[in-house]
């Protein structure tokens, strides 16, 4: 029997005009967007549709506009079921709204305060992210064992397809590895836009203030699996999903296996809600039999409630 999965981007895929479609052409969009903008201590909607002061950029800004705009589309689209939901990173916060485990109120508020810590971890310059193209992760792992020191680490921090691994740490191992990674196998190493070692032990500095701030929130029982980026293993109990949200600030987000788990289920229909095709396109990579399916825009909210 067929399955399906939901699954919701992390940062990397905001940009500039995000969600500006659905705002007052979708009723139910346009009360999300409104009860996000409520919830923030700054210009949420303008931050999404003009950016005009360029704070889209930063991740205590990012992270509530990527989960508005996802749980938006998600609410304008009809009988959208799902046996299984899956985010990367960030997104993992819109598949605990969509399975049930958070209020969006409650969500948004929490990605606001994760971003904020994240930012405020290490100061610039600090720590960093790369993309290692072209190696396996055992490759990886021992190029970072390689490069890493007593004092300054490098790590494996997103696990995303074969060939595409993320590393975190220290900014100083990032730009060596960017600089010799041709001569340590790699086809391409290249440097993300980030401000710090997201992912990586080194973020283990904010789990206790991460902690007590979502103490306060309440926690249900996921309605349908969450697949969660710690373990690569479906989860419905509110608690360990809660633990593993403050794990994932320190772990690396173990995507393959994740896809790899829903697959082995029966899942062969993974529909990517929110902006970007970047999950589409790491699927496909992970297995190529799979249909995939990108809801982005308005036009393609309308598309699926015309044929659904």
């Amino acid at each position: 029997m067929s399955k399906t999965a939901i699954i919701f981007p992390g940062q990397g895929s905001q940009k500039v005009g995000m969600a500006q479609d659905l705002y007052n052409e979708s009723e139910s969009a346009t009360a999300i967007l409104n009860q996000a903008q409520g919830q923030m201590d700054f210009d949420l909607l303008e931050t999404m549709f003009t950016d005009e002061e360029g704070k889209l950029g930063q991740t205590e800004n990012t992270q509530p506009a990527l989960l508005t705009h996802s749980i938006a589309l998600l609410n304008s689209l009809n009988d959208i079921k799902s046996d299984y939901t899956m985010g990367h990173s960030l997104g993992e916060y819109a598949s605990l709204v969509a399975s049930g485990v958070l209020k969006f109120e409650d969500a948004v508020k929490i990605v606001r305060k994760r971003g904020q810590l994240m930012a405020e971890a290490f100061p610039d310059g600090v720590g960093s992210m790369a993309a290692v193209l072209g190696l396996d992760l055992e490759d990886v792992q021992d190029i970072c064992k390689k490069l890493s020191t007593e004092d300054e680490i490098i790590e494996p921090a997103n696990i995303n397809s074969p060939g595409q691994i993320v590393v975190s740490g220290h900014k100083t191992l990032i730009d060596k590895l960017v600089a010799e990674g041709k001569s340590l196998g790699a086809k391409r190493v290249l440097p993300l836009a980030v401000s710090g070692p997201f992912h990586s032990s080194m973020m283990e500095v904010i789990k206790e203030d991460f902690s007590q701030f979502i103490d306060q929130f309440e926690w249900q029982d996921a309605q349908f699996p969450v697949i969660q980026n710690v373990n690569a293993k479906g989860e419905t109990d509110a608690k360990v999903i809660k633990q593993h949200m403050i794990e994932q600030l320190y772990s690396p987000v173990q995507f393959i296996e994740s896809a790899q788990w829903l697959i082995e289920q029966g899942v062969d229909h993974f529909i990517e809600i929110g902006p970007g095709k970047v999950l589409s396109g790491l699927i496909k990579k992970i297995n190529r039999d799979v249909k995939v399916t990108s809801i982005q825009t308005l036009e393609d909210v309308k598309g699926w409630n015309e044929n659904e």
